[in-house]
């Protein structure tokens, strides 16, 4: 699986040294400022000095045959991250995406799942990736080094304008994803997301708050993968989702928790060292 997050998030070591971020006067953020922006980002979708930060999202994804939308799976993803203010125009960020796949009625973790348009029967991954490097600047992200399902992949993803509306910011987030590179049977890959952020204005202008309290809003558009079974159907797969950002493991969804600690116990024991990477 190839995860919204898997593709473009990736974030950094315990031992970076923090350099200062820019610094707002109350009331004074322009959103018309590269700097200001950026500033506004990092606290939406990480933090600005470097704590970690856990971004976690439920939704569901479909399958989508003759313009009809089928649910197929749950969806229960989080990703550890760290960020830091690398110049005054970037921030470097590392992410760790540990993600799971889960029964529609239960809510229960898939191993495996009956497909509901072919009827056939396959083993459901869990997903594991990074954790990766990327660049945050305020036009938008930069990988530099796309690792595994990304590699080779022609990634582009871009921030939207900020609206901004009875005392809050909405920022909306856009990426594609594709290659032409085809498995077996397989058909190339696609992938298209638009994830919201939104936040008090107050919040993203108070220099004592480094990670704003933020509300996720997810949809997507990705191929069919060869796992799910579909074979030479025509269509692809939407999802929705929602989510927030946390500061603390113990804040997370208790199921997520619990999964987590079943099958990656070193991420909740020590997240900062399993966001380290050694080829720095």
């Amino acid at each position: 699986m190839i995860h919204r997050r898997s593709l473009l998030q990736g974030m950094g070591g315990a031992a970076l040294a923090f350099s200062a971020p820019p610094s707002l006067a109350a009331g004074s953020l322009d959103f018309s400022n590269p700097r200001d922006r950026l500033t506004a980002l990092a606290k939406m979708r990480g933090s600005t000095n470097g704590i970690l930060t856990i971004g976690w999202v439920m939704g569901t994804r479909y399958a989508v045959v003759d313009s009809k939308a089928i649910p197929m799976l749950g969806i229960l993803a989080g990703t550890f991250s760290q960020y830091r203010p690398l110049d005054a125009d970037t921030f470097e960020a590392r992410a760790l995406e540990v993600a799971y796949f889960t029964d529609l009625e239960t809510g229960k973790l898939l191993e495996t799942w009956k497909n509901p348009v072919t009827g056939k029967r396959v083993e459901v991954p869990q997903t594991r990736m990074g954790p990766s490097r990327i660049l945050l600047r305020a036009e938008g992200l930069e990988v530099p080094r796309p690792a595994g399902e990304a590699t080779g992949m022609k990634i582009n993803h871009r921030f939207k304008d900020p609206i901004e509306f009875a005392g809050r910011i909405w920022i909306t987030e856009e990426i594609r994803v594709q290659s032409d590179a085809r498995t077996p049977g397989g058909r190339p890959f696609r992938y298209n997301e638009m994830t919201t952020y939104e936040s008090r204005l107050a919040d993203l202008e108070n220099d004592d708050i480094t990670a704003a309290p933020v509300n996720v809003q997810f949809h997507s558009l990705v191929t069919f993968r060869p796992w799910m079974g579909f074979g030479d159907t025509p269509g692809h797969t939407t999802a929705r989702g929602f989510g927030g950002r946390e500061t603390r493991v113990e804040d997370l969804p208790p199921y997520y928790l619990e999964l987590t600690e079943r099958y990656h116990p070193d991420v909740l024991n020590d997240p900062m060292a399993a966001l380290e990477i050694s080829d720095d």
